[in-house]
């Protein structure tokens, strides 16, 4: 009896790995309320590309945990620079957080391989301010991997005054060369200016009755219901990002 068609029958018997949903988990929802929503203005809390910067953050942070999964990793690192180039498409290049958007870029494109283009993206971030502890810590892991070691110490330098109780930045300030005490504090920045889509609102006139006499349904981007704050998670050093370095 021929028997090679048992071969391909254990192949499709053989459990497929799922891909996760694409819509956030409890823990992804509290991370982005920490590290995008709750740093909004009122007037910039429900923007389109705001939700797209959450997007970003939520599949690079999928991608870290699936190193060692090459095929996967890449499917989430994809979807990361997707939603991040829309940010960077949709806001004006005086957007107070675009510079932490091409260092998540950027560390995405690491992940990746395509490390002249993760220069040229930390390169586009330098222009701007951050708020955000991990932002600090890319850019000084990344100067100090090149060999520029005062580069990295002024990034630490520079993100332990906006954020004083980070231990990976103080971490990463005593090794990379700073003296104690460490730097003083100062107020962080407050983002402002919002997307390019509510610089040039457009009025769309009301849709005319389909053909069956009901009103027809323009299309929209579907908005994410309000954050829940969910319970902490990852370490109590880092609550909101399992995989955030510090």
């Amino acid at each position: 009896m021929n028997k090679f068609w048992i071969a391909p029958l254990l192949l499709m018997s053989m459990p497929v790995q799922a891909v996760p949903p694409y819509a956030a988990t409890p823990a992804e929802q509290a991370m982005c309320q920490a590290r995008v929503y709750s740093r909004l203005g009122e007037r910039n809390e429900n923007t389109k590309s705001m939700h797209h910067y959450c997007d970003g953050l939520r599949f690079l942070d999928r991608a870290y945990a699936l190193m060692g999964n090459k095929r996967q990793m890449g499917y989430n690192l994809n979807i990361a620079i997707d939603n991040l180039n829309y940010v960077l498409n949709a806001t004006q290049k005086n957007y107070a957080m675009r510079g932490e958007v091409h260092v998540a870029k950027a560390r995405a494109l690491k992940l990746m391989g395509r490390k002249a283009e993760a220069v040229a993206e930390l390169g586009k971030a330098l222009e701007y301010e951050f708020d955000s502890p991990d932002v600090y810590q890319t850019l000084a892991d990344h100067f100090h991997e090149t060999g520029n070691k005062q580069k990295a110490l002024e990034m630490a330098t520079e993100g332990l005054k906006r954020n004083p109780d980070s231990k990976g930045l103080k971490r990463r300030y005593t090794e990379f060369g700073g003296k104690l005490p460490y730097p003083e504090a100062v107020e962080k920045s407050k983002p402002v200016e919002a997307s390019k889509e509510e610089t040039t609102p457009v009025v769309k006139p009301e849709a005319a009755p389909a053909a069956g006499g009901a009103p027809s349904q323009a299309t929209a981007p579907t908005e994410p219901a309000p954050q829940i704050e969910p319970p902490k998670i990852g370490s109590p050093n880092n609550p909101y990002c399992r995989f955030c370095p510090d």
